[in-house]
This record gives structure tokens, C-alpha cells and sequence, in this order.
């Protein structure tokens, strides 16, 4: 409905000789396009149940394939707040977040701007065409970065049974300063539809040293928590695929406890948490 009111309020303008420009959200809302990959949830649901509603969402959909942000086609180099049909693990988790804080698809465009950007001006992150700009100094491109905001849930890492300080660190982040809950030491039953799942680069694989080393990375990967046949699944966009469980490319599920133990890279995980309403 939004997107009509604003339609019609740009030909008025233009049938009436009008100058102004549209504001942020226009331009971002006419570039976007917004839709839902789905039926709006009830609306009794409260915040975790949405984001786990939204997760499955898109799980069912199966219409989006995997590309990297800033790749090219990717939300990012498209300056894209929604692109439901290509995903990476954190547009995924911008759009599900998002959606499940939202009235409407317009309202979500709306709180993605007062999110990834919080605090900038959207005039300064909005450019005339409606691209956003990814490379603005308020969006946070590190993933412990954006834990610490609360924007994505509240950290609860520390509150689980297997908590234990990061004993590394990276160049960015001090060791000692992250907690953290190493593979073996999670406890499936403490996790909880709508939990938002970092996983931590593990210093014991090559790659993910050298990930942590060279570019400050602790976070290599995330993705959303859904209770299936009692245990807790990983909803999340995966370049690669897992022998037995899926192929790579698309929107996908498995186990948390069998992710962990099957993928080498990721040797812990940081857990954050949405209030109920």
C-alpha cells in the first residue's frame, strides 16, 4: 500500500510541475521494490517466532541462489537493500531480521536504512537513484561489530553453559575480548527458535587463521536457528555444499551440532538473542 501512496504522490508531483526531491526512503523504496517471499505472519508471533517464520520462509522458497554481497550481481556492488533473489549468510540475515521487525515490506526497507546505516543520515547513504552506499561509514562490516550494536539480537554467549574468553584474538579484536562457545562445548537444548548463530573462525584451520590474521576476522559465517524434530537447524546461505545434506549455491538447512562438527573452519559460535514481545 505504501508503495502505491508513494507512486501516485511522484506522478502528482510530476503532472503538477513539481520539483522536490523525493526523500531517502522514496528513493530507496522506488529503487527496491520491495515485496515479501511469502504470506505476511500472524501477528500474535512474537519476535523470535518471526524471525524463525521469515528463516523457513525463505528455506521453502527456494528461489534465491547464493552470491556474495559484493560481487558482482550482490546487494552490495547493487547498492541494494532488498534482493530476495540472490542472498549471501548476511543479507539473509539483514532481510529476515528486518522483515520480522516489519509492519509491512515498506516498513522493513525503512528499519534496513535505521539498521545497516544506524545513525548516518539516510540523505548521505541514499544516492538520488535510490542506491544505498555500502562503503558509508556507519555500515558495519564487521560482524563482532555489529553483535556489540543489539541491532541483530542481544548477546547471550555468555549466559550458555560452555562460555568461555576467545584465548587468540585478531588484529582488530583483542584475545580475551569475545566470548565465545567452542564446538564441543554447545549444548544443542540451549538454543532457541529465532537465535541469530556467528560462527567463529577456528585458529586450528589454515584458511580460517589466515582469515583472521590478514583481515581481523573472527566471524566467518552466519545464520538463523529453526527447531526441526527437536533439535536446532542452521538456516543459511551456503556458497558450498555438504556432503549428504545439500548442495551449495542456495538457501539452505542442517542440523547446528552436525554443522559444527562436519565443517572445519568454524571452531565456535557467538549467539544472539531477539526479546519476545
Amino acid at each position: 500500500m505504501r508503495l502505491v501512496l508513494i507512486a501516485c504522490l511522484l506522478l502528482n508531483c510530476f503532472l503538477a510541475g513539481c520539483t522536490d526531491t523525493p526523500d531517502a526512503l522514496e528513493r530507496a523504496l522506488a529503487y527496491n521494490a520491495p515485496g515479501a517471499p511469502g504470506p505476511w505472519p500472524a501477528a500474535d508471533l512474537d519476535t523470535p517466532a518471526r524471525v524463525g517464520w521469515w528463516a523457513r520462509q525463505f528455506l521453502a522458497a527456494d528461489t534465491a541462489v547464493y552470491c556474495f554481497g559484493p560481487a558482482d550481481g550482490g546487494y552490495v556492488s547493487e547498492g541494494r537493500l532488498v534482493l530476495d533473489e540472490r542472498h549471501d549468510c548476511i543479507s539473509l540475515l539483514y532481510r529476515t531480521t528486518e522483515l520480522a521487525h516489519a509492519a509491512d515490506p515498506a516498513d522493513a526497507v525503512a528499519r534496513a536504512l535505521a539498521t545497516r546505516f544506524a545513525g548516518a543520515d539516510p540523505d548521505s547513504v541514499v544516492d538520488a537513484t535510490g542506491r544505498v552506499d555500502y562503503d558509508h561509514p556507519a555500515h558495519l562490516d564487521f560482524s563482532i561489530d555489529m553483535i556489540r550494536s543489539g541491532h541483530w539480537g542481544r548477546d547471550v554467549t555468555g549466559s550458555l553453559s560452555g562460555a568461555v574468553p576467545d584465548s587468540v584474538g585478531t588484529p582488530r579484536y583483542r584475545a580475551g575480548t569475545v566470548t565465545v562457545v567452542p564446538r564441543d562445548k554447545l549444548v544443542p537444548g540451549e538454543l532457541r527458535e529465532g537465535d541469530v548463530v556467528w560462527l567463529v573462525l577456528d585458529v586450528a584451520n589454515t584458511g580460517a587463521r589466515e582469515l583472521r590474521d590478514t583481515y581481523g576476522l573472527m566471524v566467518g559465517h552466519v545464520g538463523l536457528v529453526i527447531e526441526q524434530d527437536r533439535e536446532p537447524w542452521l538456516v543459511h546461505a551456503a556458497s558450498s555444499g555438504l556432503e549428504g545434506r545439500y548442495e551449495g549455491g542456495h538457501i539452505v538447512a542442517v542440523p547446528v551440532v552436525e554443522y559444527l562438527q562436519r565443517v572445519e573452519r568454524y571452531g565456535a559460535v557467538v549467539i544472539t538473542r531477539f526479546a519476545g514481545n
